[in-house]
């Protein structure tokens, strides 16, 4: 099926895509919370190395 912006949904085919979208956004994403997790590892690293160097500067 292909849509383009002229393509038209029908209210039972948009109930359902909504519906779908809306289990996905509540569905966990193992990969995503790993990215998250090694992302504030990174930022915690970073600001603690900044301090450090800030007070060996004083």
């Amino acid at each position: 099926m292909q849509i383009n912006n002229t393509s038209r949904l029908t209210d039972s085919l948009e109930r359902e895509l909504l519906a779908h979208a809306m289990e996905e956004q509540f569905r966990p994403h193992p990969i995503r919370a790993v990215g998250k997790l090694f992302n504030g590892l990174v930022s915690f690293t970073a600001a603690a190395r900044a301090k450090t160097k800030m007070g060996q500067m004083i």
